[in-house]
This record gives C-alpha cells, structure tokens and sequence, in this order.
C-alpha cells in the first residue's frame, strides 16, 4: 500500500488558480531537427498541451433544490466541522468551508444541510447500520467514528463503483491508494474535509526554547530527508529544569518532551504498517512482527521510559496536567500530537513556535509520513442516485483542495510565519507527505495500535512478544474477516 503520489504537491497551483477555475493549455513552439548526411529534414513537434490537473470537469447538471444531507453528530463536532458550517463568522476556515459549500450550492442548484444524528460522533455508525438494514434513506454521507464496523454490512457503498470520481486527483489521495484493497474502498478521505489535515501527527517544537538550549532545528535536514529518531531523541532526553526549584520532578517543571497516555497514530509515522497486502494480491497479512516494530519499540520504551530527564510521562490527563497547559506556559519544548489541537490555542502563546514532520525511523525508511487519522466520511446504500451523491461529493472534495486546505494551511502558520520560509516549508513538507493507514482505520481491532499494549508496562526493555501473544488471535479474526469482505464473496 506504498503511496503512489503525494497529498499536495498542487497546493501552489491552487492558490494560483483559486479564482479563475476553468481549465488552461499551454502550447509549444515548433522544434526543429537535422538529420545526419547530406539531407536534412525540419519537423515540426505536435502542440504541447497541458491540461490543468484542478479544472473543473463536473458535468454541466442541476438538481433542482436536492437537499444533500450530511448525517452526523452536532454540527460543531470535530468530525461534521471540518465538512459544513452553518454561517460566515468572519474566521479563515469557517468562512471556507461555508463559502465553498454554498459555490457548490449554487453550481448545482441543491441544498446542503445537516441531518442530526441520533448517536453522538463514536456511535453514530450503530444508526447508520440500523437505518441501512430498514432501508432508509436518511443522508447522502455519513459523518463520523467507526465506519471500518460497517464495512462486512453491506451498508455503505463502494465508492470505487461511482463513475463521478477521478481517484487521481489530488483532493483524493493518499487515501483512495492506501484504503482501497482489492478495487473496494468504503470510506472517504477527500478534501471533501479538512480534517485529514487538522488530525495529522506532527511535531510542535518551542523555538524559543531550543535557542535557549542551543538546539538547532533542523530545517536543512528535513528538507534533504535526513531527520530520524535518533535525532530528536537526542535533541530532547536532556533538557530539564527544575522550575518551582522543589527538587522533584513534577509536572511544572520544563522538559524537552512529554506525553499525556499512549498518543496513538505514531507507528505510522515511522513507515510501520501492521496489515498489509500479500506479494500475490490475495490477502490481508498481518505485519506487526517485524524487525522494523522491534526497533521502533526499542528506541522508543528506552526514550520515555529509560529515566532520560527531559521526559515526562503521565498515563491520563488529570486535571491540572494537561499537556497543551503545559506546551502554552512555555515549559516544553517539543510535543507530539495532532495539527489542529495546538492551533486552538496558539494566540494565547507568547513564544515563538514551528511545526516539524515526525521524523523517520532511520536511514531505511523511504520517505516522511505524516500520519493521519481524519475521521472517515461514507455513503450509505440506501442512498437513490449514487451517480449525483458522487458528482456532488468530488466537487466538493475539489474545492476544499483548492480553497479550504489553503486556508487551513495558513491557520496553522498564524500568518505571521508568511515571510519565515523555514517554517513555511516545513507545513509544505507536512502536507506534501499526510499516510492514511488501512489498518487504523479499516480493521475494527486496529492492530496499528498494538504498541500501546506494549508502552502501558512502561519499561525500557520492551517485552513484545508475550504482549503479541495475548493480542494475536483478535487481530487475526478481524483480518479474516476482513478477507472474506475483500477477497472472498463479500459484496
């Protein structure tokens, strides 16, 4: 499930093109060649054309007035708010998804609403199934956590068998790659949504802090691919102070790196997949036990819990030893967690902040991976036209690549970064390099988090294997099931 192309090397392209939307060509002048000998030919190339990757191909329909409805939680959930706001308030991203919505709206002469869910955001696929196997047609998507419990239902479609969806396109990847096995594929991540942005895994580091360590950031390095655990491990296991002077290490005081719980999403980042495709293309495999989880897992057990001073670690957040607290009064100087937590709160710092990839595991890792969790969006099969509920949706999913991921973009920099070209092409590296992982969001038991069983010992020699044990059956019977559902008779 390598990923073909990334998420959003066209991020310029669309800034540039945000208000003129129809399609451009380019045309090449004649090139003129000599034979060798005493003859000579001159030729003339064929006309070069360049066919904008982000014009508008949407078929040239209306639907008068179709309420297209979006079934979810409250519409202010972190899932239905990256999709649809009720009105302009004068903020960046809100007023894009609004204003986005409505030129959609507009184009197609349909309604966009919200259908309030009975279940809240973690239950709402319960409904979904409920309303599914009725046979009502209660929403053109469904909004929400859990649809990989669906999947062996028949309650959602197929999205591979809707004509009106070029998975090309930028505002469909990585995930039409990495969620699709077998030429099926039930969920969305689309820019449909911004949230494969706001819940991707980053870093954010206290630049003002590192200046104050003498910590360099390492710009250069990321840029050439050449920042790696090692790197940060050492970069934070010896910055600490003891800032209320009581000698204990308590939860007040600064340290180079912290952690509320098992942050989950973080075995990703590192190029390690726990399901995979077989070499033949027949099965689901798992792929938990490898020489790759055994480094990852040693490195990390002998960093947070090897006695290094300048990590702090705490199994739940009680009140009062909140991590963002702790990141906002300037006592951290890196933190691991989703883009858009931080960005909550970034006007209330008084510090100097960036926002770096997760590194790579080592030398051996191909490429960054920003991993991503975004919650899914599907479409349910009770839906009456999936041809129209597809036209809809990828020109929604154009429009928020092309208007809404910029204005995302920029919120994560605060607009002040706009002339720190360091900080601007870490966000471009960020976005450029976004992994939706199968595993984590199609397989009900999710065995990309099998590490957190291991963390929870909280020791630095890391006892995998009898933790694998204890966990192997349930992720195998998922797996099979999940292969019957792609690979079997499953629908």
């Amino acid at each position: 499930m390598k990923r073909t192309s990334k998420l959003l090397s066209l991020l310029l392209a669309a800034l540039m093109l945000a208000s003129s939307l129809a399609a451009c060509s380019s045309g090449g002048d004649p090139a003129e060649t000599t034979g060798s000998g005493d003859s000579a030919d001159t030729t003339t190339a064929p006309e070069e054309t360049t066919t904008d990757p982000l014009a508008d191909t949407a078929p040239n329909v209306t639907y008068d007035g179709y309420n297209f409805r979006l079934y979810g939680d409250i519409a202010d959930t972190f899932v239905l708010c990256t999709i649809y706001r009720e009105e302009e308030k004068g903020e960046t991203v809100n007023d894009a998804v609004y204003n986005r919505n409505k030129a959609i709206e507009d184009k197609f002469k349909i309604k966009i609403s919200h259908v309030q869910s009975a279940g809240d955001v973690y239950g709402l696929y319960k409904d979904v199934g409920t309303m599914v196997a009725a046979g009502d047609d209660f929403g053109d998507i469904a909004c929400g956590e859990g649809m990989k419990n669906l999947y062996t239902q028949n309650a959602l479609v197929n999205l591979r068998e809707i004509d009106a969806f070029d998975f090309s396109k930028p505002w469909w990847l990585p995930a039409a790659d990495s969620l699709t096995i077998n030429n099926k594929l039930y969920t969305i991540q689309s820019a449909i949504a911004y949230n494969m942005l706001a819940y991707a895994r980053v870093i954010y580091m206290n630049t003002d802090l590192a200046k104050n360590n003498n910590i360099a950031i390492p710009y250069d390095a990321i840029r050439e691919g050449k920042w790696y655990l090692d790197d940060w491990i050492k970069m934070t296991k010896d910055v600490y102070k003891d800032v209320n002077g009581n000698g204990a290490r308590d939860w007040n005081d600064l340290y180079g790196m912290a952690m509320v719980g098992a942050q989950y999403t973080t075995t990703e980042c590192f190029g390690i997949e726990s399901v995979i495709v077989n070499e033949q293309g027949t099965a689901l495999v798992e792929n938990i036990m490898t020489p790759e989880f055994q480094k990852y897992m040693d490195k990390t057990c002998s960093w947070l819990f090897g006695g290094n001073p300048g990590f702090s670690y705490r199994k739940s957040g009680a009140k009062g030893e909140q991590l963002m607290d702790m990141y906002t009064n300037g006592t951290l100087l890196s933190m691991m967690n989703f883009m858009q937590n931080p960005i909550k709160i970034i006007d209330t710092i008084n510090f100097e902040y960036t926002i770096l990839p997760v590194p790579k595991l080592d030398e051996n890792q191909d490429d960054f991976r920003v991993a991503s969790t975004g919650n899914n969006f599907a479409v349910p099969t009770t839906i009456k036209d999936k041809e129209r509920t597809g036209v809809i949706i990828e020109a929604m999913s154009r429009l928020g690549y092309i208007d809404v991921f910029p204005a995302y973009k920029d919120l994560a920099l605060r607009g002040r970064y706009s002339a720190n070209k360091d900080s601007a092409d870490m966000i471009d590296i960020i976005c450029d390099h976004i992994w939706i992982s199968f595993a984590n969001h199609c397989i009900p038991s999710n065995p990309q988090q099998f590490y957190q069983k291991v963390w929870a010992d909280q020791k630095d020699t890391p006892e995998i294997a009898s933790k694998y044990a204890a966990e192997k059956s349930k992720y195998e019977k998922d797996i099979a099931t999940m292969n019957e559902h792609y690979f079997g008779t499953g629908k």
